[in-house]
């Protein structure tokens, strides 16, 4: 007669703890990647706000660059006007003079001295054109030339011509002052740029 076999009987107590293990594990797992997520936001975030600053730096660093060069050109500017402001009120004056003696020759009917008035009007222009840009230097030339071939025009008219002699006159004192009014900002206002010159310079009238 065999003897009955006795199955060994597993209660629920005895599995609780590996089922207990188990779920500790997941949970471990389940922590470690949740703190793993929130370590890689943080790093991106902070990543980010990084790049945000170094940029916001960056910028800041560029701007006061900027300004302090802007700053530096400005008195190197003001450093050269000062300078040559002598020299530009001489060689001004010389201009200027040389216009009015062309005019008073014209008006004496005196060509040896209209012909001294007009080579000092053009030695004068020479003096000035290192401190004019290249429009300026085009707009004198041409208002120059004008103003040679009418004292030239004006010197050569009798008496009986009145009528034109008085028009030249009247176009000559225009022109003084057109001279007088174009040159006197360019040289002596030192808000006035040079890049800003040439704008005035390039107009052609």
């Amino acid at each position: 007669m065999t003897e009955p076999t006795n199955h060994p009987v597993v209660t629920l107590k005895e599995n609780r703890f590996p089922l207990f293990s188990l779920i500790l594990v997941i949970l471990a797992f389940a922590l470690t990647a949740y703190m793993a997520y929130l370590n890689y936001e943080v790093t991106k975030v902070a990543g980010a706000q990084l790049i945000r600053a170094q940029q916001l730096q960056e910028r800041t660093q560029t701007k006061f660059m900027d300004q302090y060069a802007h700053f530096l050109y400005e008195q190197a500017q003001s450093a050269r006007f000062e300078r040559t402001f002598e020299v530009r009120q001489k060689h001004y004056a010389d201009f200027m003079g040389a216009l009015s003696d062309a005019w008073n020759s014209a008006g004496r009917k005196n060509a040896q001295d209209l012909d001294a008035a007009l080579h000092q009007l053009a030695k004068s222009y020479y003096a000035l054109e290192p401190f004019l840009d290249q429009g300026s230097r085009l707009y004198l030339q041409k208002r120059i030339t004008i103003f040679h071939n009418l004292a030239k025009q004006l010197i050569g008219y009798e008496q009986n011509k009145r009528g034109i002699i008085m028009e030249d006159k009247s176009t000559m004192d225009r022109m003084i002052e057109e001279f007088q009014d174009f040159l006197y900002p360019l040289l002596f206002e030192p808000i006035h740029k040079e890049g800003k010159n040439g704008e005035s310079g390039e107009i052609d009238r």
